[in-house]
C-alpha cells in the first residue's frame, strides 16, 4: 500500500485554499484518513464517509473534496496490490476511456494497471496502462507516469513495445501501446520451476527411463541458448534506450514479454529516467524491484544510476532464467538488500555445470558490485553473449583469486587478521597463475621444470592456507558468507586445475589429490552427488598409483584418507553399505602403515588417521543399531589415541602445547561418542566416559573461549551426560546438565547463528530437557522446552531437506511433543504433532531406506497417531498408515 503524500501544491488539491487552511496535525490526520479510505476501496469495502466527518468535523470540507475524486476514479483503477484471489478491477459502466473500449485487466504493478482494449477509430487491439489510484494525488508520480510514455515513445526498436498514444480521461492518465499476445518472462520461469519440481518427484520414484532423462537434458541444453538469445535482444534494445538518454531502471522478468512466436519484448518504462528531466526523481529514492536492483539502486544512489544498472538487472534476470533460482535469495527487503550489497552470487557454473564456463564469466561481469567493473555499454554485454553462443573467446575474463578475495576482505574489516590472510591467499593464487603461464611459455626444459616446481609449491601453499583460513573463519561471528565464498573459490581453482591436468599421465597424483580436495569441498558445501563422484574418481586413481612399483607410503596414506572421506560422503547420502566397504579398505591401509613402528616417518599421521576412521566406522554402526560392534570400534580408536599421547612429541608440538594436537582433540571426541552409544544401555559407563571427555573439553574451552568447534563438542557431551543421568534416575542432576548445555549453546548460536550444527545441538538440549521435565510431571515447563526445541530446529528441516538425520531428529521432537500433549489432554494438538513427526520421519526413510531405526521410528510415530485418533473416535486409513514405510533389505 502506498500512502498519500499531501503537500500544498495546488495541482494536488481540488481546492487549494482548503488544504492551505489546515495546520500540520490536521494535514497528517487527513493523510491517514484518506489512506484508510483507499485501503477500504482496494479491499472491496466502502467506509462510512459521514461517520468519518462526524468524528473529524474540522476536516469535513477538504475530506469531501478529495473523496469526490476518489469515487470518480475508483471504477477505473482501484488500487495497486490486490490479493492473489481478488477479482478483476471493476470497469466503468460503459467500459469507455476516450477512443478506447476496455475489455479486462491483464496486469498491474507499482506504476499502473494494464487492460486489454480496442482502439475504435483504428480498429486495433491495444494494451492500455492507467496511473494507479494510490498515486493520483502525487504530482511527482503523475509526472513520472507521463515521463514513461514520453521516454518509451521516443524509442524505436524491434524488441521495445511501441507506444501508440497518450491521454487523460476524467482525471485518469493513461497511454496505449501495442498489445503483446503472450506471457511475461516471470511466468515462463515459474512454469520451468514447476516442471523441475515435477521432474524431481519423478526421479524420486526411480521409475523414469533413461530415454526421458536424456531428452530432458537435451531440452535443457537448447533452452539456455534461447535464454541467451533473449538476453542479446534485450541488451540491444536497452542500448538503443541508453543512446537516447533513457535508463529503464526496472528490468526484471515481469517487464519482459514473450509473444507466441517466442520473440522477447521490453516493456514498462515506468521507472525510466530521461536524463533531460533529472528533477523528477528525488535524491535517495530507491526505485525498482529489489531482487533485480543493482547495488547503487539498492543504496538509493540515484546520481550513480546509468545504463550499467540495467545491465546488472538484465544479468540477474538471465541468471534466474538459467538456474531457476533468484540471484539473491531472501523473504524480506532487509535481507535482499543486504545480500545485494554484501554477498557475491553463487557462480553460475556451480549451479549449471553443463553450461559454458565463459557464460558464467559474462554474467558475473555484468553483475559486478562495482559498476565500473561491468560492461561499458549494453551493446558490449550483448556482443559478449553472442561470442558465448558462437564458442568464441569473450572480452570478460574470470576474476583471479586475489581479485575476489581482496574484495571480500574489504567488506569484512572487523576481521582484519583474517582479511590479511585472505589477501595473502590471493597473492598465492596469483603466483599459481603466473607459474602456469611461465610453464606454458618457457621453451627450455630446465626453465619449464622450475616453473612446474614453483606451481607445485604454490598449490601446496594454497591447500594449506585455504584450509587454515576456512577453519579460522568458522570461529569468526558473521563470517559465514566470506567462508562459503572462499570455499567456492578454492573449489573453482581445483576444478580448473583438474581439467588442465587430467590427460597428463605424469600428473596423476596431482590429479587424484585435486579431485580429493574438490570432493571434500563439495561435501562441505552440501553437494553430495558431486562430492561422491569426485572422490570416487580420486580413489580409483590412487588405487592405480598404489598398485604401481613406484608407489610410496605418502601416496598410500592419501589413498586411505580419500577412502575415509568418500565413506563419510556416502554416509551423508544414506548409502551405508557402500560407506562401510570404504571405511574397511581405509583402515586396512592405515593399519599397515601405522604398524611399521615409530621409525616410520609418517607413523603418527597414520595412527591419527586410523583412529579417525575407526571412530567414523563406529558412528556408522551406531546409526544402524549395531551397538556392540560400534563399541569395539570406539574402544580401539581410544586405545590407539591414548597410546599415541604417551609417546614423545616433537619440540615444535611441545611449544605449541597439546591443546593443538590432533590426537588429543580426537580422543575427546571419541570418548564423547562412546558415551552417546552407552547412555541408554549402560548409563553408568556413559557417565564415566562423558565425564572424562567433558573435563578435557572444559579445560580446552577455558583456554580457548572463542573456539566454536570445542564449544560445539562440549554441548554434545553435555547432552549425552544429561541423558545418561536421566537414565540413572538422577533427574535433578540431568536438568542441571541440560541447562548448562542450553546456556552454552545459546551463546554459541548467538555468535554463530548460521551454523546448522550448533542450532541442531541446542534444539536437542531443549528436547532432552523437555523429556526430563515430563518424567518429573512438570508438564508446563516440559511444553515450553519442547516448543523452544521446535522453534530452533524446525527451520533446519527446510534448509536441509536431504539430510535424513536432521529430518529424523526433528520427527523425534514432534513425537515427544505429541506425547506431552496427550498427557495434557489435548488430543487435537497431539494428533497434529504426531502428523508432523510422521511427515518428517517419512522423509528420513525415503532418503535412507536401509536405516532400520528410521523405519522403527516411523512405525512408532504412526502407532502414536493411530492411538490418539482412536481415542477421539477416529482412525487413519490402513493404506495411509503403511504408505510411507520402506522395509530395509
Amino acid at each position: 500500500m502506498v500512502a498519500f503524500e499531501l503537500s500544498t501544491d495546488e495541482s494536488q488539491s481540488t481546492d487549494p485554499s482548503l488544504l492551505r487552511g489546515l495546520n500540520e496535525e490536521q494535514q497528517s490526520r487527513l493523510t491517514k484518513l484518506l489512506d484508510e479510505y483507499l485501503v477500504g476501496l482496494e479491499n472491496g469495502e466502502s467506509l462510512d464517509a459521514d461517520e468519518i466527518v462526524r468524528q473529524n468535523p474540522d476536516l469535513g470540507p477538504v475530506f469531501h473534496s478529495y473523496l469526490e475524486k476518489l469515487r470518480a476514479l475508483y471504477g477505473v483503477a482501484a488500487g495497486m496490490q490486490p490479493t492473489l484471489d481478488a477479482p478483476s478491477v471493476p470497469l466503468p459502466a460503459d467500459k469507455q476511456l476516450g477512443d478506447f473500449l476496455l475489455h479486462h485487466e491483464i496486469g498491474r504493478g507499482g506504476m499502473g494497471v494494464v487492460y486489454e482494449a480496442s482502439q475504435q477509430s483504428l480498429d486495433r487491439r491495444v494494451a492500455i496502462k492507467l496511473l494507479p489510484l494510490a498515486s493520483m494525488l502525487d504530482s511527482t508520480q503523475i509526472a513520472r507516469f507521463k515521463n514513461e510514455a514520453h521516454a518509451a515513445g521516443l524509442l524505436q526498436h524491434p524488441h521495445i513495445v511501441p507506444i501508440h498514444s497518450v491521454g487523460s480521461h476524467q482525471g485518469v492518465h493513461y497511454y496505449a501501446m501495442q498489445f503483446i499476445d503472450g506471457i511475461a518472462l516471470d511466468a515462463w520461469v515459474r512454469e520451468r520451476r514447476e516442471e523441475k519440481i515435477a521432474g524431481q518427484s519423478a526421479d524420486g520414484s526411480k521409475e523414469r527411463s533413461s530415454d526421458s532423462r536424456s531428452e530432458s537434458a537435451e531440452q535443457r541444453r537448447e533452452t539456455w541458448k534461447q535464454v541467451i538469445q533473449w538476453g542479446i535482444d534485450i541488451a540491444d534494445a536497452l542500448h538503443v534506450a541508453h543512446e537516447n538518454g533513457v535508463v529503464h531502471r526496472d528490468v526484471k522478468p515481469s517487464n519482459l514479454m514473450l509473444d507466441r512466436s517466442g520473440k522477447i519484448w521490453v516493456t514498462d518504462f515506468g521507472l525510466a529516467r530521461c536524463q533531460t528531466e533529472m528533477s523528477l526523481t528525488r535524491s535517495g529514492d530507491v526505485i525498482g524491484t529489489m531482487r533485480y536492483m543493482s547495488p547503487e539502486q539498492s543504496r538509493g544512489q540515484s546520481a550513480l544510476i546509468d545504463g550499467r544498472a540495467d545491465e546488472y538487472s538484465l544479468a540477474a534476470t538471465l541468471y534466474e532464467c538459467l538456474t531457476l533460482r533468484y540471484a539473491h535469495e531472501g523473504e524480506d527487503a532487509a535481507t535482499i538488500l543486504k545480500k545485494i550489497d554484501n554477498e557475491e552470487v553463487i557462480p553460475l557454473h556451480l549451479l549449471r555445470p553443463d553450461l559454458p564456463r565463459d557464460l558464467g564469466t559474462v554474467i558475473s561481469k555484468a553483475m559486478s558490485k562495482n559498476r565500473e567493473d561491468r560492461y561499458e555499454t549494453a551493446k558490449e554485454f550483448a556482443e559478449d553473449m553472442k561470442r558465448v553462443l558462437l564458442g568464441e573467446p569473450t572480452i570478460a575474463r574470470p576474476p583471479s583469486v586475489a581479485d575476489r578475495l581482496v574484495r571480500l576482505a574489504s567488506k569484512h574489516r572487523r576481521v582484519a587478521f583474517v582479511a590479511a590472510l585472505i589477501v595473502t591467499l590471493g597473492l598465492v593464487g596469483s603466483a599459481i597463475a603466473n607459474a602456469k603461464l611461465a610453464a606454458a611459455k618457457l621453451v627450455s626444459d630446465e626453465n619449464a621444470m622450475r616453473a612446474t616446481r614453483g606451481e607445485s609449491l604454490a598449490r601446496e601453499a594454497l591447500d594449506r592456507m585455504g584450509t587454515r583460513i576456512a577453519e579460522l573463519l568458522v570461529d569468526v561471528p558473521g563470517a559465514d558468507p566470506v567462508r562459503r565464498l572462499l570455499l567456492l573459490e578454492m573449489l573453482d581453482y581445483y576444478e580448473r586445475f583438474a581439467a588442465e591436468i587430467k590427460n597428463d599421465p605424469t600428473l596423476s597424483e596431482d590429479f587424484a589429490m585435486t579431485l580429493a580436495h574438490a570432493g571434500r569441498l563439495q561435501s562441505e558445501l552440501g553437494d553430495s552427488e558431486q562430492a561422491i563422484a569426485a572422490l570416487k574418481r580420486s580413489e580409483s586413481i590412487y588405487a592405480e598409483l598404489a598398485g604401481s612399483v613406484a608407489a610410496n607410503d605418502p601416496v598410500r596414506l592419501h589413498w586411505a584418507t580419500c577412502q575415509n572421506n568418500l565413506a563419510q560422503a556416502l554416509v551423508r547420502a544414506g548409502k551405508f553399505e557402500d560407506a562401510a566397504r570404504y571405511f574397511v579398505r581405509a583402515m586396512a591401509i592405515q593399519r599397515a602403515l601405522a604398524d611399521q613402528g615409530h621409525s616410520f616417518p609418517l607413523h603418527r599421521d597414520a595412527e591419527v588417521s586410523l583412529a579417525a576412521t575407526l571412530n567414523n566406522m563406529g558412528l556408522l554402526l551406531m546409526r544402524t543399531n549395531a551397538t556392540s560392534e560400534a563399541e569395539s570400534y570406539f574402544v580401539k580408536s581410544i586405545e590407539r589415541l591414548q597410546t599415541l599421547l604417551i609417546e614423545p612429541v616433537s619440540d615444535a608440538k611441545r611449544l605449541n602445547g597439546m591443546t593443538n594436537d590432533p590426537a588429543s582433540l580426537k580422543l575427546v571426541a571419541v570418548q564423547s561418542n562412546l558415551a552417546g552409544l552407552l547412555m541408554e544401555s549402560e548409563p553408568e559407563r556413559a557417565i564415566h566416559h562423558a565425564g572424562q571427555a567433558l573435563e578435557s573439553q572444559l579445560s580446552l574451552l577455558q583456554s580457548n573461549p572463542s573456539d566454536a568447534k570445542i564449544a560445539g563438542q562440549t554441548i554434545v557431551t553435555l547432552n549425552t551426560l544429561g541423558a545418561a543421568q536421566s537414565a540413572m534416575g538422577r533427574n535433578a542432576k540431568a536438568i542441571e546438565t541440560f541447562e548448562q548445555a542450553i546456556e552454552l549453546g545459546s551463546q554459541v548460536v548467538l555468535r554463530w547463528p548460521d551454523h546448522p550444527n550448533y542450532r541442531r545441538d541446542l534444539a536437542l538440549s531443549f528436547n532432552q530437557l523437555g523429556l526430563v521435565r515430563s518424567k518429573m510431571k512438570s508438564l508446563g515447563k516440559a511444553r515450553t522446552a519442547f516448543e523452544k526445541a521446535l522453534e530452533i530446529g524446525q527451520p533446519l528441516a527446510t534448509q536441509f531437506p536431504e539430510d535424513a538425520e536432521t529430518q529424523s531428529m526433528l520427527g523425534g521432537v514432534w513425537n515427544n511433543y505429541g506425547f506431552l500433549q496427550q498427557q495434557l489432554g489435548d488430543a487435537g494438538a497431539a494428533a497434529e504433532a504426531y502428523s508432523q513427526a510422521i511427515r518428517l520421519q517419512s522423509v528420513a526413510v525415503s532418503v535412507a531406506p536401509e536405516v532400520v531405526r528410521y523405519n522403527e521410528f516411523l512405525r512408532k510415530h504412526r502407532a502414536n497417531y493411530q492411538s490418539v485418533m482412536e481415542s477421539t473416535g477416529n482412525s487413519l486409513p490402513r493404506e495411509e498408515l503403511q504408505g510411507s514405510i520402506h522395509e530395509a533389505n
